[in-house]
């Protein structure tokens, strides 16, 4: 599953020059796509014939002929993002690839956190899916649609996120790995991923595909129809997936129980058989059901039943279309709706932190009570899982989540070769997350009931089914509604014809409305919240080429500058401006060097700025369990700490800059190499103070109250629902802590990207290979910029990840092979006296391809017949003394096999 890479070059005015990545050519997408029958029909993109160089979309001396080009990272319609690395997936490669979904898909590129995984939405499918970039999080990457900003799809997230389009639909996937807020704005720190559909096509395909590893399997079926006329088109496509679900039970290396290698044992000891504590002062001693006998103790694997890759439904739907009306005016419109549902299987709850349960006559007498025998205890303290009031070894956490993205607009040609576009956009999600818990008020009162009927019998199946129903019916029930509006406009074209080439300008404006709705009953109380904000924008762009083919010279066969600049105006948080400039350097034909400096931000959440906020109390001896130990204290006090949004956030902000060579020689056109260094500063980081290094750090002095006045502890509490006690209840308090959302946190990253490609044509076809990837050099983060810095790469980040690709066409059949590599991982575990250091082994899988196109003859005609293979060798994932046993991310699937077929009609 080769990400196929690509440069675009930029040359003078509107012309791109492509770069062959291991065989696949990196075409451009004008607005007037190409017809299917002349881009879906063959097998891979290895069979295709290279772009020439007088290809009319790569060629500089032809540019003209494409003047409606619209490369991601640039407003100009035909200007590639003038010194920025963009990263490119061709149709023809995903169809190589044979992802399931869109998530699949982006695992194959070496720069994106989700690469060689099975990805997951965030939380289990909490969150939205969207990975970040180089070990940046997802919140930083920007996701688009054509171009276009997504609706979020979170619960705990307001970040766009990425689309789940049929397989079908998609024309490309365009990957800026840079900082671009001074084009799109908020989010784009890291940078941007654009998916890009298919515009035009005539006739049916389809595809099916189904694949089988180890307790797995998955199916997809896509069908895509489109129509094109003389001034217009339209295209439809459905998918349907689904897999079932792998736990951590289900595969050999997944442990808990480290004491052998020097950890510790992490198994829980709330479990279905239970463990009873007693000593009279500080209920120490354990022993374990069903004996009871003393200082034994029950483990269990929760992990065990646990979801590594959870089941999922997904259905998606994808139309588009454009009218031309006369020889001015363009009509267009698309819309994406996808229905995804997941099941994520998990252990049952356990029983907080245990019951209580007393043989008392006269004061409580619970009939399941079962003193350890020696013991004459009359009061213990009982440790289980919650299964035998649930009936079942596991619960399903289920997530829905319907999420439409809609644009439409009007282009019109104007004088020379300005356009204008006006368009609007109507993006909408719903999010239904269903999360069984326990009762613990129900569960009180049954483990003080002296009745059999309503008792807990935390030992075995005694509980009645009317209080087991009362006890487990306490699900987290919430309906989350996110709503997106934008209408805009943008006008580009040519200013001034210079020597090197025509100035190209564009300028633009939006204005954006963001809600968020929430509804529904979690921890057993009703949690509203209403949410909104508006956003207006100006944009601009310049594209000056200084030298160019009129008026080259010596060492400056090509210079080209790019200057971009955006403001917008949030109505909650005020103003920000970020600028950006890039240049690319032709010294001689073939070689380019290129570089970029600018700002870039992310705007705080909805949810940041206005989620519930909680107080919790926690006595003074409890604090250390929490770890809110306040280390400027001979004696622990009472604390209350607030958590959730603030509204005084501001955004996150970042200075980014890149340099880079692209290696395209004219003497040797079927070679191509590149590679990128990249520098990310970012700070105003959102986040909470982290344990006791807020009483010590300064920057956290203004949200630590020692002995606040009662002015000070009013005040705070107004902000918030009372957690753990009730109001007006609480003791004298020693700490008060204003532990919500702030803008404390710094990340320093620097590395590179490189590709390195090769394509021979043969007698039989063609033989190509590739290497593409991603090497950090540093990535440190500071919880506060007063704060030490940690290096990330000592914490199970992993230093440098790879893409290799070897392949042959041999006629009709195409044989590819992929190599994925992830660096082994250094980080932390804890230790029976403290933590220590582990370096973990690297991880390296293999993936197979093979496609044969059938003879055009009769029923045959039109059909590919795919098969693939994931891992090979089914790696085992590299040790680590700590969660659950592996080093770093991977992939559960294991060795995988699908077979696929598509026909086109």
């Amino acid at each position: 599953m080769k990400t196929w890479k690509g440069k675009w070059a930029a040359l003078s005015g509107t012309s791109i020059a492509a770069v062959l990545i291991a065989g696949a050519p990196v075409r451009a997408q004008t607005t007037d796509a190409e017809p299917a029958s002349a881009q879906s029909t063959e097998a891979t993109s290895a069979a295709q014939t290279p772009i020439s160089q007088t290809d009319p979309l790569t060629d500089p001396n032809n540019a003209a002929q494409a003047p409606d080009i619209v490369v991601t990272g640039s407003i100009i319609r035909g200007v590639p993002p003038v010194g920025s690395n963009l990263i490119s997936v061709t149709r023809e490669d995903i169809q190589t690839i044979g992802a399931n979904t869109t998530a699949d898909l982006l695992a194959t590129v070496p720069q994106l956190n989700s690469f060689n995984t099975a990805p997951q939405r965030a939380g289990g499918g909490a969150g939205a899916f969207a990975p970040g970039l180089r070990g940046l999080p997802s919140t930083a990457t920007l996701p688009l649609l054509d171009g276009h900003r997504l609706v979020a799809s979170g619960v705990n997230e307001t970040a766009p996120d990425f689309p789940f389009l049929p397989e079908l639909a998609i024309e490309r996937v365009e990957i800026v790995a840079d900082g671009a807020s001074a084009t799109y704005g908020s989010d784009a720190v890291a940078g941007v991923v654009n998916f890009i559909t298919r515009k035009r096509a005539n006739g049916l395909e389809t595809s099916v595909r189904y694949g089988v590893a180890d307790n797995y399997d998955t199916f997809s079926a896509n069908a895509l129809f489109g129509k094109t006329w003389s001034s217009g088109s339209i295209v439809a496509s459905y998918e349907y997936t689904e897999n079932g679900h792998i736990t951590g039970g289900q595969r050999h290396y997944r442990i808990e129980d480290f004491r052998p290698y020097g950890g510790v044992d992490t198994r829980s000891t709330s479990c279905p058989l239970a463990n009873v504590l007693v000593n009279t002062t500080a209920y120490s001693v354990y022993y374990a059901a069903p004996a009871l006998a003393a200082n034994t103790v029950n483990h269990c694997d929760n992990g065990a039943v646990t979801d590594l890759v959870p089941r999922v439904r997904m259905h998606s739907a994808f139309v588009t279309a454009h009218q031309d009306l006369g020889s001015r005016f363009t009509l267009w419109g698309e819309i994406l709706y996808s229905d995804r549902k997941e099941t994520v299987q998990a252990p049952p709850p356990p029983a907080a932190s245990g019951v209580l349960l007393y043989n008392i006559p006269g004061y409580s007498t619970n009939p399941f009570f079962r003193a350890p025998p020696g013991t004459g205890a009359t009061a213990e303290y009982v440790l289980f899982r919650t299964d035998n009031l649930y009936g079942a070894d596991h619960i399903d956490n289920v997530f829905r989540v319907r999420a439409g993205n809609s644009s439409a607009g009007i282009d019109a040609k104007l004088f020379g070769d300005f356009k204008l576009s006006i368009h609007g956009t109507y993006d909408w999600a719903t999010n239904e997350s269903y999360l069984p818990a326990i009762n613990p008020a129900a569960l009180a009162a049954a483990a003080s009931s002296s009745d059999p009927a309503t008792a807990l019998d935390p030992f075995g199946t005694g509980t009645s089914p009317a209080t087991a129903a009362a006890i487990t019916d306490y699900a987290g029930d919430l309906t989350i509604n996110q709503r997106t509006y934008l209408g805009g406009a943008r006008l580009d074209g040519t200013a001034v014809e210079l020597p090197g080439g025509p100035l190209k300008i564009a300028i633009g404006g939006e204005y954006r409305r963001e809600t968020f709705r929430q509804r529904g009953i979690y921890g057993g109380a009703q949690v509203p919240e209403d949410l909104s904000r508006n956003v207006a924008s100006a944009y601009g762009e310049l594209f000056v080429p200084i030298f160019g083919d009129g008026n080259a010279t010596t060492l400056l066969h090509r210079l080209t500058l790019s200057l971009s600049g955006r403001y917008d105006h949030y109505s909650d948080f005020g103003s920000t401006t970020n600028p950006k400039i890039g240049l690319n350097w032709d010294p001689v034909p073939g070689l380019t060097l290129r570089g970029t400096y600018g700002r870039s931000f992310r705007a705080p959440g909805l949810r940041d700025i206005g989620a519930t906020v909680g107080a919790y109390y926690f006595s003074a001896a409890n604090l250390p369990a929490v770890g809110l130990y306040d280390p400027t204290r001979a004696t622990q006090v009472d604390t209350v700490v607030l958590y959730g949004g603030n509204r005084g956030l501001q955004p996150e902000k970042a200075r980014t800059y890149s340099f880079g060579a692209d290696l395209h020689p004219n003497f040797a056109p079927n070679f191509s190499a590149g590679a990128t260094y990249y520098n990310i500063h970012y700070t105003n980081v959102i986040g909470t103070p982290a344990g006791s290094i807020a009483f010590t750090d300064p920057t956290f002095a203004s949200v630590v109250f020692r002995n606040p006045s009662t002015a000070q502890l009013d005040s705070l509490l107004a902000l918030a629902v009372p957690v753990n006690f009730a109001a007006g209840s609480l003791p004298t308090i020693g700490n008060l802590l204003d532990f919500r959302q702030g803008n404390f946190g710094v990340r320093d990253t620097d590395g590179i990207d490189f590709d390195v490609s090769y394509r021979q044509p043969t007698h039989f076809g063609a033989v190509f290979a590739g290497v593409a990837g991603n090497h950090i050099f540093k990535f440190e983060t500071r919880l506060s910029p007063t704060s030490p810095a940690s290096n990330q790469l000592d914490l199970g980040l992993p230093r440098t990840t790879i893409r290799g690709t070897l392949g042959a066409q041999l006629g009709p059949v195409t044989l590819v092979s992929f190599v994925n590599y992830r660096a082994g991982v250094t980080n932390l575990y804890a230790t029976p006296t403290g933590t220590a250091t582990y370096h973990a082994g690297s991880y390296t899988t293999v993936d197979l391809r093979a496609s044969v196109k059938l003879p055009d003859v009769g029923v045959f005609k039109g059909i590919v017949l795919g098969w693939e293979v994931n891992d090979l060798f089914d790696r085992t994932p590299p040790f680590f003394p700590a969660t659950d046993g592996i080093g770093g991310t991977y992939n559960p699937i294991g060795r995988y096999a699908a077979v696929s077929l598509r026909k086109a009609f």
